[in-house]
Order: structure tokens, then sequence, then C-alpha cells
């Protein structure tokens, strides 16, 4: 018994196989594109040209021929560069090759201005399928600045070292100068003809023998006259 229904299921999966395609080749396997693009992208502008890359992948399009389209944003406008045929033919240059499903816009004579989010886009415009007509996520451009703003860097570089050294010039100048106003008035302390040194041991000198007199005058008093003058105290 489990030998016959083994082959009764292998017929039936291939019979619901059959149908399935003869459906799907009655109705149409809806055309599905899909596009990929790099996210973003930097260049010079002293590299005058640029181009951008894009990808695609159709399904159940075959008996179609799809357009490229590209657009760009910039920061305030929307911009129409090749619908497919490109409005500035001496700026934007587009290309595209189906069998690969390849498809480029070459940007020449780049500046700041041209950053941007450039767009590609792949429709069949004969298909009514919602998913026939698409676009990538975008690729952001950024276009740095030419050898005139770096030059201006330059120069700035070059005013702040020259103020740099001008500054040092006259700190230098002022302690030149400085030095013998100094010297001028050591030389006025010193008119005396004693260094401060000395005069400072002198001073304290005298201090310890003024001490030491009244000291010994202290101690040189008469023993009677002291034993007078403690009883006077403690009465």
């Amino acid at each position: 018994m489990a030998t016959c229904k083994q082959p009764a299921f292998t017929l039936a999966m291939k019979f619901t196989w059959i149908l399935y395609h003869a459906g799907a080749a009655a109705v149409g396997i809806p055309c599905t594109v899909k596009v990929t693009q790099p996210r973003s992208l930097e260049a010079d502008a002293a590299s005058s040209n640029v181009t951008i890359s894009c990808a695609f992948s159709t399904e159940g399009c075959r008996s179609l021929s799809p357009t490229v389209h590209w657009f760009r944003y910039l920061p305030h406008a929307h911009e129409d560069l090749c619908m497919p045929k490109c409005t500035q033919s001496a700026k934007f240059q587009a290309a595209s090759t189906v069998p690969e499903k390849q498809a480029s816009i070459r940007i020449s004579n780049v500046n700041v201005e041209d950053s941007a989010i450039y767009f590609c886009g792949v429709a069949f415009a004969n298909s009514a399928d919602p998913l026939s007509k698409q676009t990538g996520e975008g690729t952001a451009l950024t276009i740095r600045g030419s050898k005139k703003h770096s030059a201006g860097v330059y120069i700035m570089v070059a005013v702040l070292l020259l103020l740099f050294i001008y500054i040092a010039a006259l700190f230098a100048s002022f302690k030149v100068f400085s030095k013998p106003k100094a010297k001028e008035a050591k030389r006025r302390g010193h008119n005396t003809g004693v260094p401060i040194k000395e005069s400072g041991r002198s001073i304290s000198r005298a201090i310890a023998q003024e001490l030491r007199k009244k000291k010994d005058k202290l101690n040189g008093r008469p023993r009677q006259r002291l034993e007078k003058e403690t009883i006077y105290q403690n009465n």
C-alpha cells in the first residue's frame, strides 16, 4: 500500500506544479523593477568629471525595454537632468546597457554647486504594473572646494604666521630695552656702597647687641634691690 501511494502523491505534485505555471503564464507575472545606487560620493572640483553609476534588476518584464531617467534634488529645488534625453548635453551625459542592467550619468566640469542628491529611475512605460517604475534611494554627491579655496587657506595661515613673528619680535625688543632700566635701578639701590645683604646683616647684629646689653643690665642688678622689688610687688 505504501508503494502505491508514493507514485500517486508524486503525480499529484507534478500536476499541481503544471497547473500553477499554466495559470501564471495565462495571468502573467507582474513587472517588478529594483534599482540600486551608491548612497554617497565625494570628489574635488579639480577632478573636472564625475560619474554616478546605477544598477537595476527586473522580473516579469522580459518582453519590454526600459528607459532610464536621471534627476537631482538641490537644497531648494528639483531639476530634471535626463528624462531620458539630457537637457544639458554639454553638462550631463547618460548611458545605459539593458543586457547588463547598468546605467550611469557623467557630470562634466563639476563645481561646488553640483553638490546634490542624484536619483536614478528605471521605467517600463508600456507596463501598467505599479512596480514597473522605480527609483533608487539616491546618491549624495559632495564636491569639495577648488584650489582657489585652498590657496585662500594658505594665505590666511601665512598672515597668522607673520603676525606671530611680529608679536614675538616686539616682546623680544621690550625685554632687551628693559634691561638697562633694571640695571640703573639696581645701581641706585647700592649708592651707599654697602650691599643689600651686608646692610641686612649689620642691622641684625645691631639689634642683637642691643638685646644683649639689656640682658646684661638685668643680670647685673643688686640682689637686694631685686628682693625688695619682689616683696613690694607681692604686697
